[in-house]
């Protein structure tokens, strides 16, 4: 549960991006973006909040689906519960699944034909069809472009709350980190950034990344 946040610099302003807490299990995937938080989700995301507190005012962005909007409000609500500060800005689109290209029902069904990992696997490889799924370059850029944007034009620190499949695009697109070695991201696994000078620090776990904003490119 983010167990790295020691590792933001002091008095640093920054952007994270996480997975949604808890959930109920999903028992077919066309449904996945149903499932609400479990009550231990809604009780980590308090606490989360309250170990936030320290570097608020903060603001929540979260993908469209009601898990991460719970998420979100359970943390504001912690920040604020500890004497910080935090307000929910409500969903972005790219925190949901903006790299989805194809039609949904027909991914799911391939995930529980082939298996979870076997899927993820064949997308981050970019074996399937840009109609289909987003080649893993454009897809991580995404999600990377949602941190860049907050932190040079948002005043205060930023939390968005997504799901696994963000957290993995990221992790194996910039950090090299592949799912297979390093499982599916926890509930509340995340990375976090910062800007300094010209570069964007990007911190997962005990890794850490360095890109230069003058010539980064996908």
């Amino acid at each position: 549960m983010c167990n790295y946040i020691q590792n933001i610099p002091e008095k640093t302003k920054f952007a994270m991006i996480i997975r949604h807490a808890e959930r109920e299990p999903i028992k077919r995937m066309v449904n996945a973006f149903e499932a609400p938080l479990t009550e231990k989700g809604k009780e980590d995301s308090f606490n989360l909040g309250q170990r936030l507190s320290g570097l608020s005012p903060i603001k929540l962005f979260h993908s469209p689906a009601p898990r991460c909007r719970e998420t979100a409000e359970k943390v504001r609500d912690g920040i604020n519960n500890k004497s910080g500060k935090a307000e929910n800005c409500g969903e972005a689109w790219d925190l949901g699944a903006p790299y989805i290209t194809g039609d949904w029902k027909i991914i799911a069904e391939k995930v529980e034909k082939i298996g979870y990992s076997k899927f993820i696997r064949l997308w981050f490889d970019n074996n399937y069809d840009d109609g289909f799924l987003m080649p893993i370059d454009r897809a991580a850029h995404i999600q990377l472009m949602v941190m860049i944007n907050q932190l040079k034009n948002e005043p205060v620190s930023t939390i968005n709350i997504t799901h696994d499949w963000n957290i993995m695009l990221l992790r194996e697109y910039f950090f090299g980190l592949r799912h297979e070695d390093m499982d599916i991201p926890g509930f509340l696994d995340g990375v976090i950034s910062f800007i300094k000078g010209n570069e964007i620090h990007l911190l997962y776990d005990n890794e850490s990344r360095i890109i230069d904003l003058d010539t980064y490119k996908i």
